[in-house]
């Protein structure tokens, strides 16, 4: 897998989760690195947690720096677009539920319910 221009892009948007401007009413707090299936593809190939804020909704709801998403709301990740993918976080408001399907070293699938902040 390699990590493309895209999927450097894709990364800063999930960063921007940390409270920002643009998504001050539906802060999740966790940042991801992006994977995608080739140089200038927006196929996702992988989504890692790299960062979780502390306090923040994720961190409450048991997100983990290192868990690898393999789902968002029960759809995959691997396959999946970039920029649909981007959407979906784009639309989430304080307190929707955003339900992730995460792999976790040692113990195998794990759900984790977060409820976005305001």
């Amino acid at each position: 897998m390699k990590l493309s221009a895209l999927a450097l892009v894709l990364l800063a948007l999930f960063s921007s989760l940390v409270p920002s401007p643009a998504f001050a009413k539906a802060r999740l707090g966790f940042g991801v690195a992006v994977a995608t299936e080739g140089f200038l593809s927006t196929t996702l190939a992988e989504v890692k947690v790299a960062s979780v804020q502390a306090g923040s909704p994720s961190e409450k709801a048991g997100l983990r720096k290192g868990d690898l998403i393999v789902e968002l709301n029960g759809k995959p990740i691997k396959g999946a677009s970039g920029l649909a993918l981007k959407k979906t976080l784009a639309a989430v408001q304080g307190g929707d539920h955003v339900v992730l399907k995460v792999q976790r070293a040692g113990t195998g699938p794990v759900l984790i319910d977060i409820v976005a902040g305001h």
